[in-house]
């Protein structure tokens, strides 16, 4: 098991999620003028790296975001640079439930086993208080995560049975 790089773990637990629980539903809805948050998010990242012993920065290589909308829930999807160690993000979501006035934060974080050492996910959210962690993740695939973002932030139907 290898630890999570400061500049990666930092970015994606307290920065971006610090970021995305202040600003809330904007962050997850596009700009009518359609652009990217990419530059916003790229900066947050450079300045973040400054911040850090020149020999913890690492390149933004690999990090990007769009705007979508899975089943109604708008979405920024940030994927983030390839993660090695474990806790590091594959992908972050801010994500605004349809119907709620706030913003969660979910993260696909990298992780292994504790039985054998073999890699896999972990679904994570991050709240104004604490982190969540709620247990394993899809493969580390945007679409696959999305997925999983959306059928966590969905309120689960309650079944009625008559007799």
């Amino acid at each position: 098991m290898t630890d999570p790089r400061p500049h990666h773990y930092r970015f994606v637990h307290r920065e971006l999620a610090r970021q995305v629980l202040e600003f809330g539903p904007r962050v997850a809805t596009p700009a009518p003028d359609g652009g990217s948050l990419l530059p916003v998010v790229t900066r947050i990242w450079d300045d973040l790296g400054r911040t850090l012993p020149p020999e913890e920065r690492l390149p933004a290589h690999g990090l990007d975001c769009r705007h979508l909308s899975v089943d109604g829930h708008p979405m920024l999807l940030v994927t983030l640079p390839t993660p090695v160690g474990a806790t590091e993000a594959h992908f972050a979501a801010a994500v605004h439930p349809r119907g709620s006035k706030t913003v969660r934060y979910v993260t696909l974080e990298h992780a292994f086993s504790p039985f054998d050492g073999s890699p896999g996910t972990v679904l994570g959210e991050w709240t104004a208080e604490s982190h969540l962690n709620h247990g394993q993740g899809p493969s580390p695939v945007a679409e696959l995560f999305a997925a999983s973002v959306v059928g966590l932030v969905t309120p689960k139907k309650r079944s009625f049975w008559r007799r």
